[in-house]
């Protein structure tokens, strides 16, 4: 008797464990009821990388890892001498460049100047010049009539020379001075672009210093600290990457054969399993137009056919909206979930 009892208390226990067993595998596996479950989801937040813009030395490191920051906090200083220098040098190309200008619009002012004194000196000989004409004309009908010697006549005739060849000379020198004035309008213009192109180096420069401080774009948590004080830098190379704070939600990556059962709106169970005492709640934000696969760096491709076929699964994007503060401070970017969604009414 005592055999039998023990036979069946052995047996009761055993049964007794196998169907706890039974339920904890059925629970964990089967998902009964009006909801389409997945466990393939995590938690997802935007980390940013903080690049360089500039080459050269870090000189300063003000911060640490999984330290929060604020946006525009100064995270890392770069060596600024020589983009100190950069910027007193297109500083003094300006102040040249402006010196030439002022130089030109001087030279400009003579020239208008001499222009005015070519214009009267040309008014005078041409008066010189008419005046001598009509005495050179007068003088030739008198030496017709005999009223004058022929040594008479040739002094006003070379006097008429003369004043022609003066007129002739000042009105030249008038077209040199104006040709000059306009050489010099042109280097006027020249300046103008001189100073313009200073002007841009002189932002450029300024622009180069201000990236050698090198701040934080977005409220987070910074990652890991690579980099070291003295390390050489290059334009484009990582700083840290900061895990931004502003925005969380839940990426679930539902098989094809559910996306049917699952819209838009439609409320959303979840656990995740680094906090299994909150049940979080959500809802269905929107859908990947292409699948997980689609946009691997090696997309299946089905073209020549597989023995087994390899059901896609689609990324669906699961809005945090409702839940408290203090839970969603919780969560971290990768968390593992376990969603559970109502299914679509269908008749």
């Amino acid at each position: 008797m005592k055999r039998t009892a023990k036979r069946i208390i052995y047996n009761v226990i055993v049964f007794s464990l196998l169907a706890i067993g039974i339920i904890v595998v059925c629970s964990k596996f089967l998902h009964l009821g009006n909801v389409e479950y997945t466990d393939n989801a995590v938690v997802c937040q935007h980390i940013t990388p903080v690049n360089t813009r500039v080459a050269g030395f870090v000189k300063e490191i003000r911060f640490e890892e999984n330290q929060k920051v604020k946006a525009g906090d100064t995270l890392v200083i770069i060596e600024d001498a020589e983009f100190q220098l950069r910027l007193a040098q297109a500083e003094a190309d300006l102040a040249n460049a402006k010196a030439g200008q002022r130089t030109t619009q001087a030279r400009i002012a003579t020239s208008a100047n001499n222009i005015t004194i070519d214009e009267a000196a040309m008014e005078e000989a041409k008066a010189q010049y008419d005046n001598a004409l009509r005495e050179e004309q007068r003088h030739a009908r008198l030496l017709k009539e005999e009223a004058v010697t022929q040594q008479q006549y040739d002094l006003v005739h070379t006097q008429l020379l003369a004043a022609k060849a003066r007129y002739l000379q000042t009105t030249r020198g008038r077209q040199s001075t104006s040709l000059t004035r306009n050489e010099q309008t042109l280097a006027l213009d020249r300046d103008d672009a001189a100073i313009k192109l200073c002007e841009a180096n002189v932002r450029l420069a300024r622009l180069n210093l201000s990236y050698c401080a090198i701040v934080a774009t977005c409220d987070g948590v910074t990652g890991r600290k690579d980099i070291h004080v003295g390390e050489l830098v290059q334009p484009g190379q990582r700083m840290v990457d900061i895990v931004d704070s502003q925005e969380l939600w839940v990426q679930a990556n539902y098989r094809e054969s559910q996306i049917a059962n699952i819209a838009i709106g439609a409320k959303v169970r979840m656990k995740i399993d680094a906090i299994p005492d909150i049940s979080y709640i959500g809802t269905i934000e929107s859908f990947s137009d292409a699948t997980g696969s689609a946009f691997s760096q090696m997309p299946h491709d089905n073209a020549t056919g597989n023995f087994v076929k390899v059901e896609q699964r689609l990324p669906i994007r699961i809005s945090l909206k409702g839940n408290s503060p203090e839970a969603l401070a919780l969560l971290r970017a990768g968390y593992n979930v376990e969603c559970e969604v109502e299914k679509v009414c269908t008749k």
